[in-house]
């Protein structure tokens, strides 16, 4: 675990590096992406007795007012570096109730140069198709790149292509993959595109997801990986099907 902590601790003070140390002073990316490592760490060990460990899903960095317009041009540097953590700690087996946010406040009692890091795991309410914490999906950067010929096999029919780095999948007519299945939730999947690969996310559904026959909140799928949600079966691969059908949005369960 210790070489896993050295590695992503390495990877987010790279980078973190041109625009934090510039913003601060030399050495400022080191001392952030350490204590937000350990944090980050702590806040997971802290769950001991729970059957389940989840990740934060919210990092908060604190800043003073006097710097606040300038670690504004930081954001796009901030959304890698939540992304980096959330596929890493995928990797490492954990789990997150939501994608992972990094977001900027000001405390007005710090120092110019200092930074306050606080996290919080979202917690689920006695209502399951909602969390505690209302956080919406943060914004994808840029340079995520989706993966190439990517799509679904629907309940063994209707091929749906995936191309988009965001992908919303429910009942709910404003989803992007839109299923006529009275057991899948209004919002129950989404899907985040990273490094050519897609980070699938169950947003709190109330009938869960499975994910080869076994029950989820995140991972990262792999060509051949079957999902399961209320009747709704979707195969992913990543090759264009041997067919002329056009993608479909609204999908029935076909019974």
């Amino acid at each position: 675990m210790q070489n896993f902590l050295a590695l992503i601790e390495s990877k987010i003070q790279a980078l973190l590096e041109g625009s934090v140390d510039k913003l601060l002073f030399p050495g400022a990316a080191s001392s952030l992406s350490s204590r937000l490592i350990r944090i980050i760490d702590e806040k997971i060990m802290a769950q001991a007795d729970a059957k389940e460990k989840f990740a934060p899903d919210l990092i908060t960095l604190y800043v003073s007012p006097e710097k606040w317009d300038a670690w504004q041009e930081t954001i796009p540097t901030l959304n890698q570096v939540a992304s980096e953590v959330e596929a890493s700690w995928l990797e490492q087996g954990y789990q997150f109730r939501v994608p992972l946010r990094i977001q900027l406040a000001q405390n007005a009692s710090l120092a110019v140069d200092a930074i306050e890091i606080a996290t919080a795991v979202t917690l689920p309410t006695c209502d399951t198709s909602k969390t505690a914490l209302q956080i919406t999906a943060p914004e994808v950067p840029v340079e995520a790149v989706s993966p190439e010929h990517a799509y679904f096999i629907i309940n063994g029919k209707e091929h749906h292509y995936l191309n988009k780095s965001i992908i919303k999948i429910g009942r709910r007519s404003t989803s992007d993959i839109q299923l006529d299945d009275p057991m899948v939730s209004r919002d129950h999947l989404q899907l985040r595109a990273k490094q050519g690969r897609y980070l699938l996310f169950d947003l709190s559904s109330t009938g869960g997801t499975f994910l080869n026959n076994q029950p989820v909140k995140t991972a990262i799928l792999k060509p051949g990986d079957v999902i399961r949600i209320g009747k709704t079966l979707l195969v992913y691969n990543q090759d264009f099907p041997e067919t002329g059908s056009n993608p479909t949005t609204i999908i029935a369960t076909g019974e």
